[in-house]
Order: structure tokens, then C-alpha cells, then sequence
């Protein structure tokens, strides 16, 4: 496979996709406009501790997700450091939002090959790093709803009819990865449908990373399955990553005084909430999430205050995120230009 080459967005690209996010922040925006009276009031409400409270949990999401490549990659490069699993992390934040969702394996497997790892290897790892997160997001929902069906059922019945759905983009997708990454007789199939590639130089070459890429990823698979440890190390760090997420809308909610939901009754349905918007399009993670929160919430909370938590919701996890993120990637960078190149034990 060819060197990975830095990330490095041409400044016209750059600024596009920034107009992009801009421009979508405009309608969300736009969609809060009946509401500002309501927001302001419950924004008010806020103490300065309150509000940094709320944005430090939204940043403990890349921060944890830092701790998942430490421990995945660590596998393969026993001197990964923890710092260069959060630069890592920083690295695939930005990238994804940079890029409009297309960067965040690129960046971050720019970033594994600075520290030594093959560019194969680290697109391998990213990738099961994903089908992690993408697992977790569904047993973690499904846990939620198994203990918190009845109430759901009696309190609402416009979330429910969507679940069917959900339950069967997000399955497919992750029974598919699964099987891409540890299943010989799909991966068989895999190279049987990319011989049907054009034969032509540039597609003959992609051709042969794409193989490479995937025979990597079997073996990889294999080798981080088989370590049980690490794999309940990856889960429970995962699981404990959305717990952290989920708080967010129930601090919104009781510093805003808005409403009597518990503390279970709104990790179900941020959970929910985060599930449904894996099935929805989205762009560099917007528009989805808006649409399931609002789907969510808006039979629990009246339309204001719905707003005004999802505003404060997504500052924290999005916005502030995406800030720090560009922070975290300059710096990133600036790490990867003084190791020296490791090589893979």
C-alpha cells in the first residue's frame, strides 16, 4: 500500500466545507428562530459552573475515544502512548468534520503511520475501532429500551414505529463490517467483486490496496478478537463514553428547571436518539442528530424548551468538540513531526 500521505485539505476545500457546516448551522438556526424568547430565558438560567460543566462533558467523548485507540493500537505498537491515542482521536474529529464525514480514517491513518504503524494496519484498526463504537451504540440502546419499554409504550407511540427501521439499517451495516472483517468467505467475495474493476492502470492499482486492505483487516480482526481482555477494555470504555454523552441533555434539563424525566427515562432516550440518527443521512454529523432529538424529546418537553436543550446540547458536543478538535490537530501534527518513526513489534 502507498505511504499515506498528510492530511492536508487545500485551503479552498477547506474553507467549502466550512461554508457547508456554516450554512447548515444557518437552518438549524433558522429553525430555533420562533423560539429565541424561550431559549434566552432558559439559557438564562444557567450559572457560569453550570455551563462549563456541560461543555467539559462533551468534550470527555474524543477524550475517551482517544483512550480506545491507545488500547487498540497499543496491541500492535506497544509504545503508542496515550497521548498519541488523543492525538489520534483529535486527529479523526476534525478530519470528519473538516471533510464533510469523509476524512476521519485518513487522517487518523496518517497519523498511526507517523507513529510507525503501516497505513494498511492502521486502516484496519480505525476501521474495527468503528465497528466498536457502532456495536456499543446499539446494545447500549437496546439495554436501555428492554428495562424502559412499558414506560416508553405508554407515554408515546410516534418513537416506536421508527425503531423497526433503525434496528434494521444499523444491524446491517454492523452484521456487514462484522463479516467484511472477520468472515474468510465474505472477504472471498470481496476480491471475487473487485477483479470485475476496470483494467486499467489507476484502477488496477486501487484494486490491489483494496485487497491488501482487506486481507489486513482479517488478520487484524482475528488478532484483536482473540485478545478478550482488550476487547471488554474496548466496550466498557465505549459504554462508559455514550454514558458521559447521554448526561448532557439531563444537566440541560434540570439546570434549566424544565422538566420532571429522571435520570434513566433521558439516557433512553439520548440513547434512542443517537441510534435513530445512525440511520438518517447526515452531513459531518449534522442533521440527523437534530432530527432524532426533536423526534425524541418533543413528546416529553414543549417545543421551547425541546430547543433550548438541543442547543445547548449540540454547543457541547459538536461545537465545542469541533473547536477543540482544530486545536487538537495542530498540535497533533506538530507531535508527529518530532517522533521519530517507530517500527511495528
Amino acid at each position: 500500500m502507498n505511504q499515506p500521505t498528510a492530511p492536508q485539505s487545500s485551503r479552498k476545500k477547506t474553507i467549502l466545507s466550512l461554508l457547508v457546516l456554516l450554512a447548515l448551522t444557518g437552518v438549524i438556526v433558522l429553525i430555533f428562530k420562533d423560539h429565541w424568547t424561550e431559549i434566552t430565558a432558559a439559557l438564562a438560567r444557567l450559572s457560569a459552573w453550570q455551563v462549563v460543566l456541560v461543555l467539559a462533558l462533551g468534550l470527555t467523548y474524543p477524550i475517551l475515544e482517544g483512550c480506545v485507540s491507545y488500547v487498540i493500537v497499543r496491541g500492535r505498537l506497544p509504545r503508542f502512548t496515550l497521548q498519541q491515542g488523543l492525538d489520534n482521536a483529535w486527529s479523526g474529529t476534525f478530519g470528519n468534520v473538516v471533510t464533510l464525514g469523509a476524512g476521519a480514517v485518513p487522517f487518523q491513518t496518517w497519523y498511526l503511520y507517523r507513529c510507525g504503524l503501516p497505513a494498511g494496519k492502521g486502516v484496519g484498526l480505525m476501521t474495527l475501532q468503528y465497528v466498536f463504537h457502532k456495536t456499543t451504540v446499539l446494545l447500549y440502546a437496546t439495554g436501555m429500551l428492554l428495562f424502559q419499554h412499558a414506560w416508553l409504550s405508554a407515554n408515546t407511540t410516534g418513537v416506536l414505529k421508527y425503531l423497526p427501521m433503525a434496528y434494521a439499517v444499523v444491524a446491517l451495516v454492523i452484521v456487514a463490517l462484522v463479516l467484511v472483517c472477520v468472515s474468510p468467505l465474505v472477504q472471498q467475495l470481496a476480491h471475487w467483486l473487485l477483479g470485475y474493476l476496470p483494467k486499467d492502470e489507476k484502477w488496477q492499482k486501487r484494486r490491489a490496496d483494496w485487497q491488501e486492505q482487506l486481507d489486513v483487516l482479517g488478520e487484524e480482526s482475528r488478532l484483536l478478537l482473540a485478545d478478550k481482555t482488550r476487547c471488554v477494555q474496548i466496550f466498557a470504555l465505549q459504554a462508559f463514553k455514550l454514558f458521559l454523552l447521554f448526561c448532557i441533555p439531563y444537566l440541560c434539563i434540570r439546570f434549566m428547571d424544565l422538566s420532571p424525566l429522571t435520570f434513566a427515562q433521558v439516557q433512553l432516550l439520548t440513547s434512542l436518539m443517537l441510534f435513530l440518527s445512525n440511520a438518517l443521512p447526515n452531513v459531518a454529523g449534522m442533521g440527523s442528530i437534530e432530527t432524532a432529538f426533536l423526534l425524541l424529546y418533543s413528546s416529553f418537553l414543549p417545543s421551547g424548551e425541546v430547543m433550548s436543550v438541543l442547543m445547548l446540547y449540540r454547543i457541547a458536543s459538536y461545537y465545542v468538540v469541533f473547536a477543540a478538535s482544530a486545536a487538537g490537530f495542530f498540535f497533533a501534527q506538530r507531535h508527529a513531526d518530532a517522533l521519530p518513526p517507530q517500527k511495528e513489534e
